[in-house]
């Protein structure tokens, strides 16, 4: 006497035959049954189906033919300069204004001696020599005496004001040249001026005079060629054509105060 198949065996072979029933039809052509079509499905090409690899995004042979580089010119139309700052300002002052005799514009150099930011700033004298001067671009040379401040944040906020006082024309802060280890009178300029604005001082081999501190005129003649440099390819460059034998103070104002002026 035959066994009877299970039912759960009966069950798979009757989804086993289903299965093949549909691959085949799904394999064959389209079907026709009186009026009706049965189309072929897509189950094989799925089955089958090799996956497309995707194609690489298009990159230019050589990207650095698609940046545009735009060259900012020198500002042609700055006949007058104004540098002013502490006692570091006066040899400074006068290498600066060789170059305004090479370059055809005007400086005023005003140094007053020992001063610092918040004596610039409160005294009224930057007013006074932008209106003295008409400068049509500033330099700035303060921070030698901030150097043993303790509390460095405190001069952040006078340095916002003295950039305020100068209203839209154009400047550069020159950092002091240091003497000793920077304790933050660095980081204390960048946390007052706009970006661009700081021209650091403290890695230039910089001759020093019989007081280890301030720069000779030689000294200074290297300060001024390396900062004249660097305005060229700043925010705003202008011309800073280096000077030569001829070029003379004549026709420039350089002005000392002594601390109680």
């Amino acid at each position: 006497m035959k066994r009877p198949i299970p039912p759960i065996l009966s069950l798979w072979l009757l989804l086993i035959v289903a299965l093949a029933i549909f691959i085949g039809i799904s394999m064959s052509e389209d079907i026709k049954i009186g009026s009706h079509t049965l189309s072929k499905g897509y189950f094989p090409e799925t089955l089958f189906a090799r996956e497309e690899e995707e194609e690489p995004d298009t990159v230019p042979e050589n990207p650095v033919d698609t940046i545009t580089v735009v060259e900012v010119q020198p500002d042609t139309t700055v006949h007058s300069l104004l540098i002013f700052g502490d006692s570091m300002t006066h040899n400074l002052s006068m290498s600066v204004a060789k170059y305004g005799s090479k370059n055809n514009y005007k400086v005023t150099g005003v140094t007053w001696e020992s001063s610092s930011i918040p004596g610039w700033l409160h005294s009224g004298k930057i007013k006074e020599y932008i209106k003295m001067s008409n400068p049509d671009f500033i330099i700035i040379s303060l921070g030698s005496n901030e150097m043993e401040l303790k509390y460095f944040d405190r001069r952040v906020p006078d340095i916002k004001k003295i950039v305020e006082e100068l209203d839209s024309i154009p400047f550069v802060w020159v950092g002091p040249p240091l003497w000793k280890e920077d304790r933050g009178v660095y980081s204390m300029l960048e946390a007052g001026l706009p970006n661009g604005r700081l021209f650091r001082t403290e890695n230039i081999e910089i001759p020093r005079g019989p007081d280890h501190v301030h720069p000779t005129r030689k000294g200074a003649d290297i300060w001024a060629d390396t900062l004249m440099r660097w305005i060229a390819n700043s925010y705003h460059p202008i011309l800073t054509t280096p000077p030569d034998s001829t070029s003379t103070l004549k026709g420039h104002k350089i002005i000392y105060l002594h601390p109680d002026d």
